[in-house]
């Protein structure tokens, strides 16, 4: 594949700047790529209730993690899984888990500082070193294990993590079919989640309640949560599906997002410098500590169409975020465009480098979605990626290494966005 998803929709938005809607073809079936903003609104919130299913069909007997993930789930079934997704997720359990990215972030300090015993530079590709840390979490909020990330690179967390980012031309073959061809992807049993993977988590599940039982362990984290719902005890399958789910939305396309954050930083040294400072005066302001309040309030680390029943519409968003008709200067990194009233104008999210300092135009920023089916994991995905930032940057520099090639391309074989050779960045110690 020479081109991903990605670039197919934004040459399509690009070439018909004037409609608010274009017919495509998926395959032989024909869609609707939606370019207006008002529509988009329309489609995503106002008409929800016409539009409330994902053009994805994926059977559960053949992937049953990603199968059973609200994402791909449709109807009523969607509400059901949403509502059980969701309580994962309350500032009650978001507060607990803030403690365990903590200690995720604490092991990623201890790690690079590990590497840097025998060389002050240390070069890393950042999805890798992103990875580590996103699975530490991963492992830590959704099991109650330590996944040892960081000290093997052969650990459970670390082997899973490889079997769901694999890039090659099958994978491509794979995504292609299941996102696309979906019912022939269903047809030749292909899965998102490799079966060895639920094989995996399946063992982890098991040893879990078995050392629980057997220890008289009782914490109100995320395990202890997903066992029953609404006085209904769960099985095994069911529990699979929860910690599936987490491990999918909290560690696969985390990572991506927190590597390009890196590279951002990396290349603009001054912004980097700006958020250091932001971090230090917080550490001296509590002595050190990090209250889950406070670390709230860092504000520069936070920046009518009649249509078939059945028709796909497609919401090219990262064309949306690159279209200098909203964002002048889109490419430019600028945390500013998400502080104070430039934040009150977006509609959704705070977390990545595209808006303006005028006011946003509703319906154009959807770095999680938007409306009922927008992510249920953004908040924690926003709680890990400034932890990320806070712990690096509070002891480190990061500047990118000559083997990243500028500008970035990204990956045609992958269905999220990566960097196609890698973001390499050298961390140095900060000279306070």
């Amino acid at each position: 594949m020479r081109k991903s998803l990605n670039d197919i929709y934004e040459n399509i938005y690009r070439t018909f700047p004037d409609y608010p809607y274009v017919g495509v073809y998926i395959v032989n079936r024909p869609g609707l790529l939606i370019r207006d903003p008002e529509l988009i609104k329309s489609v995503i919130q106002q008409n929800f209730s016409h539009f409330h299913n994902n053009d994805l069909l994926v059977d559960e007997n053949v992937d049953p993690i990603f199968g059973k993930n609200p994402f791909v789930s449709r109807d009523e079934l969607w509400k059901q899984r949403r509502a059980i997704h969701t309580r994962q997720f309350s500032s009650g359990k978001l507060k607990y888990m803030f403690n365990l990215v903590l200690q995720g972030g604490d092991r990623l300090t201890r790690y690079v500082m590990s590497e840097m015993k025998a060389n002050p530079k240390f070069t890393t590709e950042a999805n890798d070193l992103a990875s580590k840390y996103t699975l530490y979490n991963v492992g830590a909020c959704a099991l109650g294990i330590d996944p040892m990330t960081f000290e093997d690179d052969n650990a459970e967390m670390r082997v899973m993590g490889r079997d769901v980012m694999e890039t090659n031309f099958y994978s491509a073959i794979k995504q292609f079919l299941i996102f696309i061809l979906p019912n022939l992807g269903n047809f030749l049993s292909i899965s998102i989640v490799p079966p060895k993977v639920k094989q995996r988590l399946t063992r982890l599940i098991n040893e879990q309640l078995k050392y629980r039982e057997q220890h008289k362990i009782v914490r109100n984290d995320f395990f202890e949560s997903i066992q029953e719902y609404k006085g209904e005890r769960f099985g095994v399958e069911e529990m699979l599906v929860q910690v599936g789910g987490f491990f999918v939305d909290g560690f696969v396309t985390s990572s991506a997002a927190f590597s390009f954050i890196l590279y951002e930083l990396a290349v603009n040294l001054d912004i980097q410098q700006r958020l250091a400072e932001e971090i230090d005066e917080f550490l001296a302001k509590h002595k050190g500590e990090v209250p889950y309040e406070a670390f709230q309030s860092l504000s520069y680390l936070n920046g009518v169409f009649l249509v078939e029943v059945g028709t796909p519409i497609v919401v090219p968003i990262m064309a949306l975020h690159y279209d200098e008709k909203y964002f002048p200067d889109p490419a430019r990194f600028d945390p500013e465009r998400h502080i104070g009233e430039n934040k009150a104008s977006i509609t959704k999210g705070t977390f990545m480098p595209f808006g303006n300092k005028a006011s946003i135009t509703k319906g154009t920023f959807m770095p999680f979605g938007d409306g009922p089916r927008s992510c249920i994991g953004e908040r924690f995905a926003l709680l890990q990626g400034k932890m990320l930032l806070f712990k690096l940057l509070s002891q480190f520099e990061i500047r990118l290494n000559p083997k990243t090639k500028v500008p970035l391309t990204f990956n045609p074989q992958s269905i999220i966005l990566v960097a196609e050779e890698g973001i390499w960045v050298d961390i140095h110690k900060r000279d306070k």
